[in-house]
């Protein structure tokens, strides 16, 4: 949404960036480091992907075909999870590359070093390599794009769902890659009936796998940002063991019989249903903090008890989305997302000024640009007859008040 173009009777609204603000940035683009992870990663996966080519021939496109069929669909139903607080789309891009790239070279550089020191330990075996090794290694590289995100990017981070998206993101990106490998040795290794076996294993029965496990790490980043001390150190490290643990344990029950390989995925599948679990749990409660948080901004005009029952369910957000859009057409569509995120946003802040993870500047700071963009959002999607009076109500504890039934449609306020 162009604020700055529709609205420009507002004098304050050229220096509004929609995406900026939601990004909890000065101004729009990437921040360096970003723009270093992704040209670090993409240049390893262009490197990976090229030693493939030359290695498969006419196989690597299959491979790539196949893998795509496995990431396309498994990438939408991450972003269906991330749509009540959409994720700054650079960051998602981090780190997808991260693991399809720089993850992955990292990874084989040391599993060969790793198979190399069993060797020279008298210990090597392939039960090693695929239980302690693999998994110790490739969760540590994927764990990367996480922690810097703890490091670098922590106010993008406001729970365990994030965690996850984040985490299965980057499991993603290195799974995707990974299955290319596989599917090309597996042709060339006993052709086409080989190759359909691998994608069948790989592909099918179990393309959740490394989202799964990457997730444990990412849930621990999603409870550790909440936290201060000691336990913002030690629950990531809690996290990768489980996830390496998890791993291992999938690795070697695999690689047994059919009994193994049922367990394995047994385990993995319960794993998989707490996850969804937890996330549905802190869906609900991040709605509850929205109903709480925006019911004291009653008072300002920002937000009414129409927007309340709104904000409520993602099947009224979509409805005011489309009357928006049926309304006042792309740019009212836009105001519309952007109000709704906003509120999330500033509802997620208040989260962390609670828990004391943010200091009261910077606090303030994007409570104005959230407000801001609020106000002339709802103007845009209401039109300039409706638009709220130029003063912002900030309570310092918002508490709850009853919030009105869920309404069929979304209408403008009386």
């Amino acid at each position: 949404m162009a604020l700055a173009l529709e609205c420009v009777h507002f004098p304050l609204v050229s220096v509004l960036d929609p995406k900026a603000v939601l990004a909890e940035q000065a101004r729009r683009g990437m921040p360096s480091g970003a723009v270093a992870a992704i040209t670090i990663s993409s240049v390893c996966l262009a490197g990976f992907l090229g030693l493939l080519l030359l290695a498969g021939s006419g196989s690597f496109l299959v491979a790539m075909l196949l893998s795509m069929v496995t990431l396309v669909p498994m990438m939408a139903g991450v972003m269906a999870i991330d749509r009540l607080e959409p994720e700054p789309r650079y960051l998602l891009v981090t780190v997808f590359l991260w693991g399809a790239g720089a993850s992955v070279v990292l990874s084989v550089i040391f599993e060969v070093i790793g198979g190399v020191t069993l060797v020279v330990a008298g210990a090597a075996s392939d039960t090693w390599l695929a239980v302690v090794v693999a998994p110790v290694v490739e969760e540590s590289m994927k764990g990367l794009a996480l922690f810097g995100l703890l490091w670098f990017a922590r106010g993008q981070v406001n729970g365990i769902t994030d965690g996850v998206v984040y985490a299965a993101t980057t499991a993603l990106g290195f799974a995707a890659a990974e299955n290319i490998e596989y599917y090309i040795a597996a042709a060339l290794e006993g052709g086409a009936h080989e190759l359909g076996i691998t994608f069948l294993l790989r592909g099918v029965m179990s393309p959740f796998c490394h989202p799964v496990f990457t997730s444990m790490t990412g849930i621990a980043i999603g409870l550790a940002v909440r936290q201060r001390g000691a336990a913002r150190i030690l629950l990531p490290i809690g996290g990768l063991l489980a996830a390496m643990v998890l791993h291992g344990t999938w690795n070697g029950l695999a690689g047994l019989d059919l009994g193994g390989v049922v367990a394995a995925m047994a385990i993995v599948i319960c794993v998989l249903v707490g996850i969804f679990v937890a996330i549905h749990a802190d869906w609900k409660k991040t709605i509850a903090q929205i109903e709480t948080c925006m019911a004291a901004y009653l008072p300002s005009g920002l937000v009414t008890g129409r927007d309340l029952a709104m904000l409520s369910t993602m099947g009224l957000r979509k409805q005011a989305r489309d009357w928006a859009r049926d309304t006042h057409g792309k740019t009212g569509f836009d105001a519309m997302r952007d109000y709704q995120v906003a509120c999330t946003r500033l509802t997620m802040l208040h989260d962390r000024a609670a828990v004391g993870t943010i200091d009261p500047y910077r606090f303030a700071q994007q409570r104005w640009a959230l407000l801001t963009l609020m106000r002339f959002a709802r103007e845009a999607f209401l039109g300039p007859a409706h638009a709220t009076r130029p003063m912002f109500y900030a309570p310092a504890a918002p508490v709850l008040t009853p919030t009105p039934p869920p309404i069929p449609t979304y209408a403008p306020p009386a």
